[in-house]
């Protein structure tokens, strides 16, 4: 990327592509960066590697990578080897001093940040996720924590549902997969902010339970009270505010109180908790004299906050697949009316090997939705081709025994 950078400042209205060959003494960096297998986020360096390819691509480079074998800075050989290994020894001694201290390696969390935090804040400020005063009183290193703690399938669970881009109703429009973005709880329009706010009585019921639960695991890890009054009010900011006045907010913690509003209350939810919390927390078990340690129970309270949200999509999800859905409910009416109507028709107009499935009205509305699709669209089938043959042969009699010329 330096190289391509360092070009085009040198040639900025070239015509031609150049060739450059670049040469690393890591085989596996090379094949990672100019060969054309798929990336697995469980690569090393996936996210600078995925940088490295897509600057690759943007150039007007032709490049020409090489390997030169490295690690022979303790050979005294030094006139015998190759001019690209020459070149790889002069490098690795001005890297590994620089600028006067030994770097013994690189930090692969700053190279990170260096690499994809603008695109990262450009994205936050574009969607309105995560303002620059919210950015800096998120305890990052508590998130960073409570993320590696999580088990494999939420903290996927958790990435989607921090950019929005899961199986709701607004993304299976999108995706082609549904006409509507209507909730399968309650009807209303569904994104993934919707699911913990839903109005449906199953996601009320479903929110009070894991709020309650909440509330007995800030007692466990003995949370400050007043903390776990102001933590618990700024969580049910989540759903629509009370209509009763709130609790009052202790003066001692009113700044984080503060500082977590400015985060916002999808904020607190996805576990993005204000560093103010962890001394005001360090003060209590102080004061109980209690030894536990305030980053843990940081990195923990992130931790239940992300399940809150979970467990609220987890009841959302048996809905969505079930026949007691919002969106199926014109559909059952529709199928289940069509059921009568052929019930009401009878049997005279069906092949017999068909006639014995009008026998139960009951069990055949006992079916599932899917079920009853399928039984209608064969009795209608069925019917149709049997009024056609009834038909043909109607006006094959009619041929044969009408009376000629």
């Amino acid at each position: 990327m330096a190289v391509d950078w360092l070009l085009e400042q040198w040639f900025p209205n070239i015509l031609t592509g150049p060739k450059v060959r670049i040469a690393c003494d890591g085989l596996s960096a090379i094949e990672l960066a100019f060969k054309d297998r798929p990336l697995s986020p469980t690569d090393a360096q996936f996210d600078l590697v995925s940088s490295i390819r897509e600057a690759i691509l943007r150039s007007s480079v032709d490049w020409a990578p090489q390997h030169a074998y490295g690690h022979l800075d303790k050979s005294n050989l030094f006139d015998k080897r190759s001019w690209w290994e020459k070149r790889n020894l002069e490098v690795d001694g001005m890297a590994i001093e620089y600028p006067d201290t030994k770097q013994s390696r690189l930090d692969p969390q700053f190279i990170q940040e260096c690499v994809t935090l603008p695109a990262l804040r450009f994205r936050w400020r574009d969607k309105g996720t995560i303002s620059a005063e919210a950015e800096s009183e998120i305890a990052w290193d508590t998130m960073g924590r409570a993320m590696q703690s999580l088990p494999a399938g939420l903290q996927r669970w958790s990435t989607k549902h921090c950019v929005g881009m899961c199986g709701t109703g607004k993304f299976k429009v999108l995706w082609g997969l549904e006409t509507s973005a209507a909730c399968p709880c309650c009807g209303d329009f569904e994104d993934h902010l919707h699911v913990p706010r839903c109005r449906a009585a199953s996601a009320t019921a479903e929110w009070d339970r894991r709020t309650a639960a909440f509330s007995a695991w800030l007692d466990l890890q003995l949370t400050g009270p007043s903390i776990k009054i102001a933590i618990l009010q700024l969580l049910q900011g989540v759903r629509t505010p009370p209509s009763f006045p709130p609790r009052p907010i202790s003066s001692s913690v009113r700044p984080a109180f503060l500082a977590q509003q400015v985060i916002g209350s999808q904020g607190l939810l996805e576990g993005r908790i204000a560093s103010s919390w962890l001394p005001l927390q360090q003060q209590y078990y102080d004061k109980i004299r209690c030894r536990q340690s305030v980053s843990l129970w940081a990195s923990r309270l992130s931790q239940q906050l992300i399940s809150i949200g979970f467990y609220m999509w987890e009841q959302w999800n048996p809905v969505q697949h079930s026949d007691d859905n919002v969106q199926l409910r014109e559909r059952h009416s529709a199928v289940n009316e069509g059921i009568h109507s052929q019930f009401d028709m009878g049997p005279d107009d069906l092949p017999k090997e068909i006639q014995p499935m009008l026998t139960c009205p009951c069990r055949v509305l006992r079916k599932l939705l899917v079920d009853k699709e399928e039984w209608l669209k064969l009795l209608c089938q069925e019917r149709r081709y049997f009024r056609r043959s009834m038909k043909a042969q109607r006006r094959s009699l009619r041929t044969i025994f009408s009376p000629g010329p």
